[in-house]
C-alpha cells in the first residue's frame, strides 16, 4: 500500500529545492536595482539618502523571492511527466514532495506576494502583484506548452522585477504619472529579456526529448537545432547591444568598463558556442550556464552602476 502524505511526513528540503532559492535570490537583485536606478535617475548623489527606502529595498526583495518562488513551484506541478523524463531528482517527480503539498505551497508564497507588495500602504504594486500572479500561473498551466511565448513568459517573469522596483519606488513617491520608469530601467529590462529569452531557447534545444511528453512545441521541436541555435545567436547579440548601450549613452561611469567587457565576452560566447554544435548537448549546456552567468554580471552591473552615481 502506497505511503499516505501524513504517514511519510513532511521533506523540508524537498520544500527548499522545488522554489529554487537560488535564483529566486538572485532575482530579487533585480527589483533593488529598479529601485536604485530610479531613485539615481531623479536624484543622483544630492538625494535624502537610500537608507530612508530600507524598508522598500527589504519588502521588494521579498516580494519578488516569494513570488518567483511560487512561479517555481506551480512550474513543477505542471511539468511534473516532463520531469520524470528530463529531471527525475526534482521534488515532484521523485516523490518527495505531493502535488497537494506543492498546491497548498503554493498559496501561502502567492498570499505572502501580495501582502508585502502592499506594505507598507502601496494598493497598486499590490495589484501588479497579483496581476502577475494569475499570468504567471496560467504560463505554466497553458501557455509554456506554445514553447516560444512559454520562453517569453520566463524571460519577462525575470526581467520584469527591474521595472516593479522603480514602479514601487515611484508609488512611495507619488510619481507613477511622471516617468516612473527611467531609460536605464529599460534598457536593463530589455538586456535581461533578450538574454534570458536566448537561454530558454537553447533550454529547449537540450530538453527536446522530455518535451515531446507535453508536446511543448519549442524551435528546436518545431523546426530543429540549427534554426534554434540562430534564434539564440541573435537574441544573445541584441542582450549584448542593449547592455552596451548603457556606456554608450552616458548612464553608466566609463571606470566601471570592466563589467561591461565581461558581461558582453560571456553572453557573445554563449551566442556562438550552439552554432558550433546545435545537436550537442554538452555544447548547449554550457551555453545555457554561461547566458545565466552573463546575465548575472549584468545584474551586478545594474545594482552597482546606479549606487556608483549615488554615492560617487
Amino acid at each position: 500500500m502506497a505511503e499516505t502524505e501524513q504517514s511519510r511526513g513532511i521533506d523540508l528540503g524537498a520544500f527548499v529545492s522545488i522554489i529554487r532559492p537560488q535564483n529566486c535570490i538572485i532575482g530579487g537583485l533585480t527589483v533593488i536595482a529598479g529601485i536604485a536606478i530610479a531613485y539615481s535617475t531623479q536624484w543622483g548623489n544630492m538625494g535624502p539618502g537610500l537608507s530612508s527606502l530600507l524598508h522598500l529595498f527589504v519588502y521588494g526583495y521579498i516580494t519578488y523571492f516569494v513570488v518567483a518562488a511560487g512561479g517555481n513551484v506551480v512550474n513543477d506541478i505542471y511539468d511534473i511527466e516532463v520531469d520524470k523524463i528530463n529531471r527525475p531528482h526534482r521534488a515532484l517527480p521523485s516523490g518527495r514532495l505531493t502535488v497537494r503539498q506543492a498546491w497548498r505551497f503554493v498559496a501561502l508564497l502567492s498570499i505572502l506576494g501580495v501582502v508585502f507588495a502592499w506594505l507598507p500602504s502601496r494598493p497598486i504594486s499590490a495589484v501588479i502583484v497579483l496581476c502577475f500572479e494569475i499570468i504567471g500561473y496560467t504560463y505554466a498551466a497553458k501557455v509554456k506548452i506554445l514553447g516560444i511565448a512559454g520562453n517569453f513568459m520566463v524571460a519577462f517573469s525575470f526581467a520584469f522585477g527591474v521595472i516593479y522596483g522603480s514602479v514601487a519606488y515611484a508609488e512611495v513617491l507619488g510619481t507613477l504619472t511622471v516617468n516612473p520608469i527611467p531609460i536605464p530601467a529599460w534598457l536593463f529590462f530589455f538586456t535581461a529579456f533578450l538574454i534570458l529569452q536566448a537561454r530558454e531557447t537553447i533550454k529547449g534545444a537540450e530538453d527536446v526529448e522530455g518535451d515531446n511528453v507535453r508536446n511543448v512545441r519549442t524551435i528546436a521541436r518545431v523546426y530543429g537545432y540549427l534554426p534554434a541555435a540562430v534564434v539564440a545567436g541573435v537574441l544573445n547579440f541584441l542582450g549584448v547591444l542593449s547592455y552596451t548601450l548603457i556606456w554608450i549613452w552616458g548612464y553608466a561611469d566609463i571606470t566601471l568598463w570592466p563589467l561591461l567587457f565581461l558581461g558582453d565576452s560571456i553572453v557573445m560566447a554563449a551566442g556562438v558556442l550552439p552554432l558550433t554544435g546545435p545537436a550537442n548537448r554538452k555544447r548547449l549546456i554550457l551555453a545555457s550556464t554561461l547566458d545565466k552567468v552573463g546575465a548575472l554580471v549584468g545584474l551586478i552591473a545594474f545594482v552597482i552602476i546606479p549606487l556608483f552615481v549615488i554615492y560617487l
